[in-house]
């Protein structure tokens, strides 16, 4: 009998398997309220006037961390470290993020059938993070790729071939990036020679000449979810 030594490459996925990379905000998860909706809540609850809201935002906006929080309890005599002010930040944003209808038995579907998948995301690492796990969502990925710990955002190339790397893969033109921003998630992908889902409604809008062509269009992750299960293997 002959035995082969184990490939230095080796994956715990199949090599056939195509991998499967895929957006985070409006793909995976909504939010309650607009992107800035935190800031009269964290003026309610600091006793901040309500009219403070605008100037906190503009604060934050320049440098969304801890030290962006250190300087708005300064000029308000909060009586609060920075970093505890980032971490309820942080779980606010969590608190008002849910799952889309599906999209939990979309990922469980596809990761059945073999596919790896990665959640390739622009924004700050604790936030996204702490997204995916008030959603239960983390447990249904593979692997985690965010810009700010990456050091690489969408549509950069970089950022896809690093969570290729977290998946113990390289990208081939048969991988797949699904999203809903052409800016980042199409312009990527195109960029990176993969193919692509563009989560958009239906009938889609006018698709502007300066985005790629996606491969596919879908209302929706679990109707992308159907098409990629529809491949032939």
């Amino acid at each position: 009998m002959h035995h082969h030594p184990p490939s230095p490459s080796f994956s715990p996925f199949s090599p056939l398997s195509p991998l499967l990379l895929i957006d985070l905000d409006h793909t995976l998860v909504e939010r309650e309220g607009g992107p800035d909706a935190w800031a009269p809540a964290f003026c309610a609850a600091h006793g901040l006037p309500p009219e403070d809201a605008p100037t906190v935002l503009a604060l934050i906006r320049v440098d969304r961390s801890p030290a962006g929080f250190t300087r708005i309890a300064a000029r308000y005599g909060l009586p609060r470290s920075g970093a505890d002010l980032w971490e309820e930040h942080v779980a606010h944003e969590a608190a008002r993020t849910h799952p889309i209808p599906g999209t939990p038995e979309a990922l469980a579907a596809l990761r059945a059938a073999g596919w790896p998948i990665a959640v390739v995301t622009n924004g700050h690492t604790d936030i996204q993070r702490a997204k995916l796990a008030r959603t239960g969502l983390l447990p249904a990925v593979d692997a985690v790729c965010v810009s700010e710990e990456a050091g690489a955002r969408k549509p950069s190339p970089a950022i896809f071939h690093l969570a290729a790397a977290r998946l113990g893969r390289t990208l081939t033109p048969a991988d797949w990036m699904v999203g809903n921003n052409p800016a980042t998630d199409l312009r990527g992908a195109h960029a990176t020679g993969l193919r692509s889902i563009w989560i958009t409604p239906t009938p889609p809008p006018p698709h502007p000449p300066s985005h790629p062509t996606p491969t596919h269009t879908a209302p929706d992750t679990p109707t992308a979810a159907t098409l990629l299960l529809a491949l032939p293997q």
